[in-house]
């Protein structure tokens, strides 16, 4: 078999039996090599119509599905997806006695920045992957504890583009996050720390000329640190600096019953569900 990428060109009856080199591509985009079965000396046998399969050694590059040679020729459709090198190899389905035939080294460039990639902790980049990220779940964090998350600059395919330099900006579904500072990505990447203030299911968004949101992590409650109390009127609202609205207790009745609540909460007043502690009710009216 062999196996023409662009900027190679068929030379029958040469000692390589082609002329050229591999031009670069450019990650995600998709790209047609030509197969040819041949006779030891790279004349193109008609005849064949063998059934071949393409691979490469980039593992998240997009592959044709096998097909069969026509008139001893056929041409497939591949897109590299992930920076770097990496070569395309024709095998014979049909024959597997046949030697196979790889390309040299094909330099894929990356694509144009396109978005930008939040990673947050148990999460690691996967250039050139579907997701970008290894199919980990966010490590759970803690309410109150401040955690590091990383914005990368990429292409399409999750390839970092390390000539990005703008600035970028942290904001989160949680309301009451202690956000940092806009910073400019270094090489096309940055760290920042966030800390969770409210207990539930959080994200975090990246925004620059592109944006990005993370996976959705899991935050749980701190340590039981404290007691809160609710009058009719209060409504509970973790993460906030009182943690309650700001409503006014509603006016009571002498003589009739009222009920209040309480809560074993966390320093940031996330109720803590596994507090189980024995509480006394007072007041000020003896």
């Amino acid at each position: 078999l062999q196996l023409l990428v662009p900027g190679e060109t068929a030379a029958p009856g040469t000692g390589s039996g082609k002329t050229g080199s591999p031009s670069a591509q450019t990650a995600g985009g998709a790209f047609s090599v030509t197969v040819n079965g041949v006779d030891a000396n790279w004349n193109v046998v008609s005849s064949a119509i063998d059934n071949i399969a393409i691979t490469s050694t980039d593992p998240d590059a997009t592959l044709p599905g096998n097909a069969v040679l026509v008139s001893g020729t056929k041409t497939f459709s591949v897109s590299l997806n992930t920076a770097g090198t990496a070569t395309i190899t024709a095998s014979d389905v049909t024959a597997p006695a046949i030697t196979a035939n790889t390309s040299p080294s094909i330099t894929v460039n990356t694509g144009a920045f396109s978005q930008l990639q939040v990673l947050l902790p148990g999460e690691v980049a996967d250039p050139g992957s579907a997701t970008g990220k290894t199919a980990a779940t966010p490590t759970a964090q803690t309410a109150g504890t401040a955690l590091s998350v990383t914005v990368n600059a990429v292409d399409s395919r999750f390839n970092l583009i390390n000539t990005i330099t703008e600035t970028v900006a942290i904001t989160s579904s949680d309301a009451n996050a202690t956000l940092p500072a806009n910073a400019a990505l270094v090489a096309g990447t940055q760290s920042f720390s966030i800390t969770f203030k409210t207990a539930g299911s959080r994200t975090v968004t990246a925004t620059g000329t592109q944006t990005g949101t993370s996976a959705a992590v899991t935050v749980n409650a701190g340590a039981l640190a404290k007691l809160q109390l609710l009058v009719p009127g209060e409504v509970a609202a973790p993460g906030t600096g009182t943690g309650k609205t700001a409503a006014t207790p509603t006016v009571q009745t002498a003589g009739t019953a009222f009920s209040v609540t309480v809560n074993g909460v966390d320093a940031n007043w996330n109720v803590v569900n596994t507090a189980t502690d024995n509480i006394a009710i007072t007041s000020s009216d003896a």
